[in-house]
């Protein structure tokens, strides 16, 4: 009797064991997984960020009517470029850790500058410009603070 409940002891002990260890494991890989996703949707931001620098600046040359360095406009859209590469890059190679909607705001995004090509005027192929960058930048902090479970602010 007493070998049954020492052993009835022992299979509960190890099962416990079993058990916390695959608890904790399984914690970590979340906690993993959320790091992940918290630095693809920082990268993300970023990127985006310093898309709508560049239609920016411009526009609040053109409104004020200064004249850009040639040299300054050139850097800005190289840096728009860049940041428009990483954008896509990072959207897509994200693709399996953080959600759809992500993709499908940089898509819209890419429309809206697609269609501020169609401006009528310079200042509103900036401005149109800016609202697309805007408007996907919004939408993806939205997305991240939901999947992320933060506060968006």
């Amino acid at each position: 009797m007493e070998i049954i409940k020492l052993a009835f002891q022992l299979t509960i002990s190890v099962g416990a064991a079993f058990l916390a260890a695959w608890l904790a494991a399984k914690r970590f890989r979340q906690d993993k997984l959320w790091e992940k996703k918290m630095e693809a949707y920082s990268a993300l931001i970023d990127a985006l960020h310093n898309m709508k620098f560049p239609p920016g600046e411009h526009f609040d040359f053109a409104v004020e009517r200064r004249d850009i360095n040639e040299e300054y406009s050139q850097e800005l859209w190289d840096e728009f470029k860049v940041a428009r590469r990483n954008v896509l890059r990072i959207a897509e190679s994200s693709s399996l850790l953080i959600s759809h909607e992500v993709l499908e705001a940089v898509q819209t995004m890419e429309r809206g500058l697609s269609n501020a090509n169609s401006a009528h005027t310079w200042e509103e192929h900036l401005d149109d410009q800016y609202a697309a960058v805007r408007k996907c930048l919004v939408r993806i902090k939205t997305i991240g603070a939901r999947e992320l479970g933060v506060k968006n602010t």
